[in-house]
C-alpha cells in the first residue's frame, strides 16, 4: 500500500489542481446562472431591456388562448401594446377573452379564430386564410393537451385515437402554425416564435409517455429552428415550465414553485431574446438546475417511484368509483 501511495506522489499536485479547477468551474457557472436569472427576470423589464413586441409586427397570435398560460400570454402581450389574435377551440370562450382584453386595454384590437387542433390538418386552411395579409410579429405556440391521469402506455384511455389527438394538438400545431407565420417574419427580418414545451420534455416521464414525447418534440423543433433562422432576425424560444396553476396541471393553488399563469407568462415574455431555452421563471429554473445536478440513474428512480405512486393512487380511486376501464 505504501508503494502505491508513493507511486501516486508525483500525480498528487495534478489531481489537486484538477479538483480545484472543477470546483471553481462549478462555483462560477452557478454564480453566472443565478446572476443572469436575477437580471433577466427581475431587472430587465424595469430597465427597459426586454423585447419591444409591438414593434415586431402589428399582431401577436396565441394558440390555446382561452385559459391558463395561453390566456395569460395574450393579456400580457396586450399590456405591452400588441393587438392579439386568439386561437382556440370554443368560439364563445374566445369571444369572452377578447372582450376582457379590450375592456382592460381599450386601445388594443383582437381577432378570434375557432379551430380544434386535435383534428386533421384541414383546420390550418382556416387559420391560413384568417391570417393572410396580417402583419404577425409574435407567435405563441401554447396549445396543448395532456393525459387524463398517469397510465401505462398500453392501457391509455382512448387508445390510439387519443394518442393521435395529442400528437396533432401538441406537435402538428406548433409545426404548422410556425410554417404559416414564418415567411412574413423572414421577409420583414424580425419576429418572435415561442414554443411551449414542458419539463416533461427535458426529463422522460413514465406513465405520461406520449405527453413527454410530444414535449421533447417541441423542444427540439424550437431549438433546431433557432439555429436555422438566427441570422434572419427571427427570435425562437423554447419554454419548459414545471408546475403552473392551470386546468392542464390540475391545480389552482400557488406557492413558491407553483406559479399563477399571469405571473408566469409575464416572466416568460421578459426572458425572450435573453434565453433561447428557458424554464420561464427563477423558481422553475432552480428546479431544473437541481434536477440536472442529480445523477441520471437516481433521477430516473425517483421519477419512476413518484409516478408509480401517483398512478396507483388515481387508479384505486377510479376503481372505487367504478369508472376505471381496462384498455
Amino acid at each position: 500500500m505504501a508503494a502505491f501511495f508513493a507511486f501516486l506522489g508525483p500525480f498528487h499536485t495534478a489531481f489537486a489542481f484538477a479538483g480545484t479547477l472543477i470546483v471553481l468551474c462549478f462555483i462560477l457557472t452557478s454564480l453566472y446562472f443565478f446572476a443572469k436569472n436575477v437580471f433577466v427576470f427581475y431587472l430587465a423589464e424595469p430597465l427597459g431591456l426586454t423585447v419591444d413586441f409591438k414593434n415586431l409586427g402589428k399582431w401577436a397570435v396565441v394558440t390555446g388562448a382561452t385559459d391558463g398560460i395561453g390566456k395569460a400570454y395574450a393579456f400580457d402581450l396586450a399590456r405591452r401594446g400588441c393587438n392579439v389574435i386568439l386561437v382556440s377551440r370554443t368560439l364563445e370562450k374566445l369571444e369572452d377573452v377578447a372582450k376582457e382584453i379590450e375592456a382592460k386595454y381599450p386601445k388594443i384590437q383582437t381577432k378570434v379564430i375557432a379551430v380544434d387542433f386535435t383534428e386533421d390538418e384541414s383546420v390550418y386552411d382556416k387559420v391560413r386564410h384568417a391570417l393572410q395579409d396580417l402583419e404577425i410579429g409574435t407567435l405563441i405556440n401554447n396549445v396543448g393537451m395532456g393525459h387524463p391521469y398517469p397510465e401505462y402506455f398500453h392501457k391509455l384511455a382512448g387508445g390510439e385515437e387519443f394518442m393521435l389527438k395529442m400528437i396533432r394538438c401538441n406537435c402538428v400545431s406548433q409545426t404548422l402554425m410556425t410554417r404559416i407565420v414564418l415567411p412574413g417574419m423572414v421577409k420583414r427580418g424580425k419576429g418572435v416564435v415561442v414554443s411551449l414545451s414542458s419539463a416533461a420534455g427535458e426529463y422522460p416521464v413514465p406513465f405520461l409517455a406520449v405527453y413527454s414525447g410530444t414535449k421533447a418534440f417541441n423542444d427540439f423543433l424550437g431549438r433546431s429552428l433557432e439555429q436555422e433562422y438566427r441570422d434572419k432576425g427571427v427570435i425562437f424560444q423554447v419554454v419548459q415550465p414545471f408546475m403552473v396553476a392551470t386546468n392542464l396541471s390540475g391545480t389552482r393553488k400557488t406557492n413558491l414553485f407553483i406559479l399563477g399563469a399571469q405571473e408566469y407568462a409575464r416572466s416568460c415574455l421578459n426572458s425572450v431574446g435573453w434565453f433561447t431555452k428557458t424554464n420561464g421563471h427563477p423558481s422553475h429554473a432552480l428546479q431544473n438546475w437541481v434536477g440536472a445536478v442529480v445523477p441520471a440513474f437516481l433521477r430516473s428512480k425517483i421519477m419512476y417511484a413518484g409516478m408509480t405512486s401517483w398512478h396507483k393512487a388515481v387508479v384505486n380511486k377510479l376503481k372505487k368509483k367504478g369508472t376505471y376501464k381496462e384498455e
